[in-house]
């Protein structure tokens, strides 16, 4: 048997140490596909908040240990994520809440009756849970007679508001919580259900939007007049809005607390929904307010004629959104008023109101410092990269406001009017990403000076 030299023994020792000798660093892997050790901060002790040094495993003042065994790693690749999703538990979900929006839709069809009278007859229940999901509804009528022969119109209504797309969202959140919520273990797992849910949920409204399309023809009696009309909800829009919908509602509901602990972007995520809702809310309680002591800023935006039929509610809903985006910078289309923060003073809007909106933006800014604060009591370092992943977020989720809030009423000369009620996706995007990046990063900062 040969000798082992000392240099042998030694290389030996550390192959199978378990510590470091230097700083008694962790050094057996733990099956790394399933675990791994992790910092519980990355220098600040859990226990006592004292500033310890990176490589340190327990805090010099306290002695808590800083290290633990963190939940299983993931392999977020789409290859992995797409072959593994439950299609059955994705159908069940979408299907089932499709089936309660569609038993909603039925009253939404009665109440619409009231207003619309016996045209109610040709909206289907289809129409209304596809409009409900921010469809978009495409009209042609073309006109033969003695007066008007060859006469054709082409209009489209496409009306996103956010009191109906509330319905579609309770509906997911009732589903989840039947049929996959206890299915969901860990954080992949969720985002394949969100993934699942989304895809199926866009196919099923695709599904329904060419089923909806219908045609009407009338007439061709005496002098030979004849009317038609094709009307249906664009299939393309639907199935956007439905995987974007059924995604982030089942992502959103089912981030718990373990997954916020254990998964920074999780965490930020819910967050950044958590502070667009919030800005939403109070910008609505305080427009809700100022009308019921006055301001008649709801007619000043050019569109009092066409919502003069409308719950006053609704009319707020909407107008909130529209008021917290330019709140972020954003340009905003609102009737007849293009405001945005730079051109402000040049429109024809109320002083009074100006002055408001000037206040709704400083209202965001400390909304965003706010949440800035935040994000450093938990995570304490590396600004730029935190501030940056909530920046992302945030910038996505103003942008899917400005889909889920386009209101296009094009009448062209057959309705004899047009309403144009939006943010420009794009723009809202960069704008909001750019302005809550500076404001975040600030309020990051500036909680580190106590």
């Amino acid at each position: 048997m040969q000798a082992r030299g000392l240099d042998d023994t030694l290389q030996f020792a550390d192959k199978f140490r378990n510590y470091s000798k230097e700083d008694g660093q962790y050094y057996r892997n733990l099956n790394n596909k399933k675990f791994v050790l992790r910092r519980k901060n990355k220098e600040y002790c859990s226990n006592c908040k004292t500033k310890n040094n990176l490589n340190s495993i327990y805090c010099k003042e306290c002695g808590a240990d800083l290290e633990s065994i963190s939940k299983r790693t993931y392999d977020f690749s789409i290859g992995n994520v797409i072959s593994n999703i439950n299609i059955k538990d994705s159908f069940k979900v979408a299907g089932f809440a499709t089936l309660i929006l569609l038993a909603v839709s039925l009253v939404l069809k009665q109440i619409l009756g009231i207003t619309l009278g016996n045209y109610i007859s040709y909206v289907s229940v289809f129409d209304v849970l596809l409009l409900a999901n921010g469809g978009s509804l495409s009209i042609f009528t073309n006109a033969n007679g003695m007066m008007n022969y060859g006469s054709s119109y082409n209009f489209t209504i496409q009306i996103c508001a956010l009191i109906l797309l509330v319905l579609p969202v309770i509906c997911m959140t009732v589903s989840y919580r039947l049929f996959i919520r206890q299915k969901n273990s860990d954080e992949l797992v969720l985002f394949r259900q969100a993934i699942g849910v989304g895809i199926v949920y866009g196919v099923i409204l695709t599904v329904l939007a060419f089923l909806s399309r219908n045609s009407l023809s009338v007439g061709n009696g005496y002098l030979s007049s004849g009317y038609s009309l094709i009307y249906g909800v664009n299939f393309i829009s639907v199935l956007f809005r439905g995987i974007l919908l059924g995604f982030l509602s089942i992502l959103y509901i089912g981030i718990n607390k373990e997954y916020r602990e254990n998964n920074m972007y999780l965490d930020i995520f819910k967050q950044v929904v958590n502070t667009v809702l919030l800005g939403y809310l109070i910008v609505f309680v305080l427009l809700a307010l100022g009308y019921f002591i006055g301001l008649s800023y709801v007619y000043e935006f050019g569109i009092s004629g066409s919502i003069s039929n409308i719950n006053i509610f609704v009319v707020i809903s909407q107008l909130a959104a529209y008021i917290w985006g330019f709140a972020n910078l954003n340009f905003v289309t609102i009737g007849s008023q293009n405001m945005f923060l730079p051109n402000l003073f040049s429109t024809s809007i109320s002083m009074d109101f100006k002055l408001c909106l000037v206040a709704f933006v400083a209202l965001s800014s400390l909304i965003l410092f706010i949440s800035g604060m935040k994000l450093n009591n938990k995570y304490k370092n590396k600004a730029k990269k935190i501030t940056l992943i909530f920046s992302v977020f945030y910038a996505i989720i103003m942008g899917v406001l400005a889909i889920f809030t386009y209101v296009n009423v094009n009448g062209g000369s057959l309705l004899g009017f047009n309403i144009q009620m939006n943010m420009s996706m794009i723009f809202t995007i960069i704008t909001s990403f750019i302005y809550s990046f500076v404001v975040t990063f600030i309020g990051f900062k500036l909680n580190n000076w106590d």
